[in-house]
């Protein structure tokens, strides 16, 4: 009768030092997650003559917009949203010469990345932000910049 206890005590200590030490490794996973995806991305796709968006980027954050020119003709790239802002571009695109300050362009199949960090205006108000194809008027889309506010948020 005695002895069962004894069989467990000694595994009682060792257990949860194993459990209490995933539980602390855990939250290190998450704090690293987290450090790892300090930028937001917007995915911009130019097929078929019209743009595809996915992603949204937050108020004051390094942001990356990825636009991918999977037609078969080359594609200008300008936005509101890139006024009063410095720009740097990757990739395969590049800044069009004569046409501006923040005009990119990206030539069929190609790809380019453009990061920057948008200072907030103030206003505690998520945006949409349009942007256009110079080359091609009918092609437009728009941006959103979300405002969180709460826990985690603003």
């Amino acid at each position: 009768m005695g002895t069962k206890g004894y069989l467990y005590k000694p595994l009682v200590i060792p257990i949860t030092l194993v459990v209490g030490a995933l539980l602390v490794m855990g939250g290190m996973v998450t704090a690293a997650i987290q450090a790892a995806e300090p930028t937001k991305k917007i995915e911009i796709v130019a097929k078929d003559k019209e743009w595809k968006v996915s992603g949204y980027t937050l108020k004051d954050e390094l942001t990356e917009i990825v636009v991918r020119n999977e037609d078969t003709i080359t594609h200008g790239f300008n936005s509101s949203l890139f006024k009063d802002v410095k720009v740097k571009v990757e990739g395969d695109g590049y800044l069009a010469k004569g046409m501006g300050p923040n005009v990119y362009r990206v030539d069929p199949g190609k790809m380019m990345i453009l990061k920057f960090s948008k200072a907030s205006t103030g206003s505690d108000e998520s945006a949409t932000y349009a942007f256009w194809c110079d080359l091609h008027p009918h092609m437009k889309g728009e941006m959103f910049v979300l405002s969180v506010k709460g826990e985690g948020g603003g």
